[in-house]
């Protein structure tokens, strides 16, 4: 059985490839599936990847190659990445990152001692300009029963920290929870969806994801994001709608919404 699908979309990172995937190779859980969707970069980023993978003598993690149509982007790389998936969880690793050896174990195991749709931890912002590291934490709530005044708590606190977690497949595709094909915050969205439906969560309050910031990175650069901010939570809207959780939810999605979608590109445009 496989434990757990990593999904690691591939465009333009080979100066980050060969790390990714050591620390891939690096991780103490076992029966693992790394599915590396290729988004139609101009660099060496897959011929790295594979000659990488040749080095690499695990027989209990299994690579499996996708590719988008056309360059795409990360959203639609997830989404190839869940619908190829086999494992019982599902994790999202960005290929210029780079994750603790115990993070996965911790996280699974975690997961099956608390039957948990989600489970997360706490993630490290690195700054490639030498800015001291940070560390960003997911709302605290108990372990076990996701209920209706945890799932408040988290809405309204959550810092977006989508690869933080992994995400039991199954409930995914039964939720039928992708990532909106959005140029900006379809990874905020997608887990705004996923707090709204899981019923079960499990936590370790501790660091384990590597987020890294690099100079000129679009996220760092001032581009204007609003519209495409405001087509993702509108579709986070949608799903509470359909799901029938938004007269509980309500006023949650409602500042979601406001804070993500109006309010954070204007910050971002004047920080």
């Amino acid at each position: 059985m496989i434990k757990l699908s990593i999904i690691i979309p591939v465009y333009n990172v080979e100066r980050y490839m060969e790390r990714c995937l050591q620390f891939v190779d690096a991780q103490t859980l076992h029966d693992i599936e790394v599915i590396l969707v290729d988004d139609h970069g101009q660099d060496d980023s897959m011929s790295i990847a594979k000659e990488t993978i040749q080095q690499h003598t695990r027989k209990d993690i299994h690579y499996v190659f996708a590719q988008t149509l056309t360059n795409s982007g990360p959203a639609t790389a997830r989404n190839i990445g869940i619908q190829t998936a086999k494992g019982e969880y599902i994790a999202f690793l960005d290929s210029d990152d780079w994750i603790e050896p115990e993070m996965y174990e911790t996280l699974y195991s975690n997961a099956k001692k608390y039957k948990a749709d989600l489970s997360c931890c706490n993630l490290v912002q690195d700054f490639e300009d030498n800015r001291p590291s940070k560390v960003l934490k997911n709302p605290l709530v108990e372990n076990g029963d996701f209920n209706e005044a945890a799932k408040k708590h988290f809405l309204t606190t959550y810092v977006s920290c989508f690869t933080s977690f992994i995400y039991r497949r199954a409930w995914l595709l039964e939720n039928e929870i992708f990532f909106t094909k959005t140029k900006s915050a379809e990874d905020s969205s997608f887990l705004a969806c996923c707090i709204l439906a899981a019923e079960r969560i499990a936590q370790k309050n501790a660091p384990y994801y590597h987020y890294v910031i690099h100079s000129g990175s679009l996220t760092q650069r001032k581009v204007w994001k609003g519209r495409e901010k405001r087509k993702a939570f509108a579709a986070m809207i949608d799903f509470a709608k359909r799901k029938k959780l938004l007269r509980t939810y309500w006023l949650q999605v409602f500042y979601v919404y406001v804070k993500k979608a109006l309010i954070v590109p204007v910050y971002e445009m004047i920080r």
